[in-house]
């Protein structure tokens, strides 16, 4: 016995839907609810896709060859070209950017680093004054028993800022101590 369905596409016999199944509503169906789709009664209003049969069919592409289209491979390399040139010019213009960034983050690094030799400097200035300060000299001479220098033992430089090698000043205080005993 052959049962024939029909749906939207056509006439389906069950020689067809043997080796592939037949699918109504998502379910598989057996010949009584095929048979009992056309034995309905008139009176019965049909519902809204109840004539759709689905059928499972499968597809081997095994035997298939790709055919290879002349224009694709110039237009992947067109592709990639345009995306290395716009790759080039993003760096081009991101480059300068970072760098004037990190140019920034190194003048603020040199501004802060100059403040601490600043105050580096002025904290030595400070200690040299007080190193030098004349009272704190005479205090650690009188601590050591230290008394003023004679005029004789006192150099001063010369008006251009020199001061006198060994040799002159042994001169000038033999001439000065040949002054002091002719008189």
């Amino acid at each position: 016995m052959s049962a024939v369905v029909s749906g939207e596409w056509g006439l389906v016999s069950d020689e067809e839907t043997l080796g592939q199944g037949f699918y109504y509503d998502g379910v598989a169906a057996g010949r009584e609810v095929r048979a009992g789709l056309s034995r309905r009664p008139a009176a019965t209003r049909p519902l809204p896709m109840e004539d759709l049969c689905f059928f499972v069919k499968t597809i081997d592409n095994s035997r298939l060859v790709r055919v290879v289209d002349p224009h694709s491979r110039s237009e992947c390399l067109g592709l990639v070209g345009v995306i290395s040139a716009m790759f080039v010019l993003a760096l081009l213009y991101i480059g300068p950017a970072l760098a004037m960034l990190r140019a920034g983050y190194r003048v603020q690094d040199l501004k802060k680093e100059h403040e601490a030799l600043v105050e580096s400097s002025r904290q030595l200035q400070v200690q040299e004054a007080r190193l030098r300060d004349p009272h704190r000299i005479y205090g650690i001479a009188r601590r050591l028993n230290l008394d003023a220098p004679a005029p004789e033992q006192v150099v001063w430089p010369e008006a251009n800022g020199n001061i006198p090698n060994s040799r002159d000043m042994l001169a000038r205080s033999a001439a000065a101590n040949n002054r002091s005993s002719a008189r």
